[in-house]
């Protein structure tokens, strides 16, 4: 098979393993690796990891398929669903299980642990279908592992693009009382009906932006202590 006939047929698939490779060209194993080395030291495939490789030099093409099950999330969803202006540099998955981080062109592809693996499902992105945590569910995810800088989030919720009521519930069904205090108090200040997450919270308090200082006023609603104010995200 040549070169070209090869590509196109690779271009096909997000991401292959070699058995894959093997499978698709009807190759032997020994022809398949000289043609694998080969295809790669022309620049035509990348590889992603060992054993794995690509066709294409984005990584949101294949991200989401390195790791089975894992979705994109965070920041990166924030920024998939123009929740915010700001271009994350990393690609940042969610996924049942811990794995060092891969270097691919320059972009790091990092996985984050969480057992709450839902509220996501496919979106097309470039004529593939890529995994995506839904709009409210990488907000949620973004609160529970706090690996997102606290204005994002904000900016994001006060956008008015997400369905309060779905943000909501999906708050109740991490389960995280941290979670829930903080939301009720951002969707409240920006005018949503916080759907009776108040019934959810115990009596301890908590930092509005974790990363800021540790004084402020306390709100004693949500059980917040407002270290940062809303008007400076912007």
């Amino acid at each position: 098979m040549k070169a070209i006939e090869t590509i196109k047929m690779l271009e096909k698939c997000p991401i292959f393993t070699f058995n894959e490779f093997v499978r698709m060209t009807g190759s032997s194993q020994a022809y398949a690796r000289t043609c694998l080395y080969r295809l790669k030291k022309k620049g035509l495939i990348l590889q992603v990891e060992r054993g794995k490789y690509t066709a294409f030099d984005d990584p949101m093409i294949f991200s989401s398929r390195i790791v089975v099950p894992s979705y994109i999330s965070f920041w990166t969803a924030i920024r998939f669903y123009n929740l915010t202006e700001q271009l994350p540099r990393d690609i940042m998955l969610a996924s049942p299980k811990s794995r060092k981080a891969l270097e691919f062109k320059g972009t790091k592809i990092r996985f984050f642990r969480t057992s709450n693996i839902w509220g996501y499902g496919k979106q097309r992105y470039r004529d593939f279908d890529i995994f995506v945590a839904e709009k409210e569910k990488c907000i949620i995810d973004s609160l529970v592992l706090r690996n997102v800088p606290f204005d994002e989030i904000a900016k994001a919720i006060e956008t008015g693009e997400l369905d309060r009521n779905v943000l909501a519930e999906y708050a109740k069904k991490a389960g995280n009382k941290a979670v829930i205090k903080r939301l009720g108090y951002l969707m409240e200040a920006f005018g949503m009906d916080a759907g009776g997450l108040e019934e959810r919270i115990d009596s301890n308090y908590v930092l509005l932006d974790w990363n800021g200082p540790k004084t402020g006023k306390k709100d004693r609603k949500w059980k917040i202590i407002v270290n940062r104010r809303l008007h400076d995200i912007h």
